[in-house]
């Protein structure tokens, strides 16, 4: 593959899916695996890692343990939004409002739908970059990803910050691209570990010592100081 010009990409799409992508799927897996690769120190994988790294505990641990935040809210719908767009698609083709309502009824949030900080005031640069790379640079067929943005039409109107996210953006191009649903999060945990692996190796360089959190970023759930009763 080396001596043929293959690029990781196309590795990743040999190992996780048994087949060679194509070259305009090999640029659409390496675009999410750039775009994905980090999102600054504030979220809870890179701050785990970081806080990791200054304690002074080895890269592999330290990054295991921001690897242990990816979950439903952060980094891990990507997986369950593929599948559930892709259900929408077979079980409720031309019926969005039907789809919400079973999503609601049996699953509850429309996993790859929400953001707590971008809306459609101030919309995701990943997401935006990604559906115009594929839809005006690549012949893929996007059933799952339409789909997907008409669900989007629907949330938004109930409330702006209801978008299609990173996470459902990449879950419905991978199944687009016809990986399996239980492969879609590697994606994920591949490239947010080149971002963590980054972050470590930055307090190392900075010699960053111990974090310790101020104490007005505490919020104790009893404000008063209560006496303590004696033992009986």
């Amino acid at each position: 593959l080396c001596e043929e010009g293959y690029g990781i990409e196309d590795v990743v799409g040999l190992l996780w899916n048994k087949k060679l992508p194509t070259r305009e799927e090999s640029e659409i897996i390496k675009r999410i695996i750039m775009i994905s690769a980090d999102h600054g120190p504030a979220v809870s994988g890179a701050f785990g890692a970081i806080i990791g790294a200054c304690a002074g505990i080895d890269m592999p641990q330290a990054v295991s343990a921001g690897m242990t935040m990816i979950g439903p809210r952060f980094g891990g719908a990507v997986t369950n939004a593929g599948k559930y767009f892709r259900y929408g698609v077979k079980e409720y083709p031309n019926d969005i409002a039907g789809f919400l309502s079973w999503m609601k009824e049996n699953v509850g949030p429309v996993p790859g739908i929400g953001h707590r900080v971008k809306s459609l005031k101030n919309p995701d640069k990943r997401v935006k970059y990604l559906v115009e790379y594929v839809k005006n640079h690549t012949s893929l067929h996007t059933p799952c990803l339409d789909y997907a943005l008409e669900v989007e039409k629907i949330t938004t109107a109930k409330k702006d910050n209801l978008i299609l996210n990173v996470d459902g953006t990449i879950g419905c191009i991978l199944v687009d691209l016809d990986f399996p649903e239980h492969s879609l999060n590697g994606f994920f945990v591949l490239a947010r570990t080149i971002g963590m692996i980054g972050h470590w190796i930055d307090q190392n360089n900075q010699n960053s010592r111990l974090i310790r959190l101020y104490d007005y970023l505490i919020n104790y759930a009893v404000k008063e100081e209560r006496p303590v009763p004696e033992k009986k």
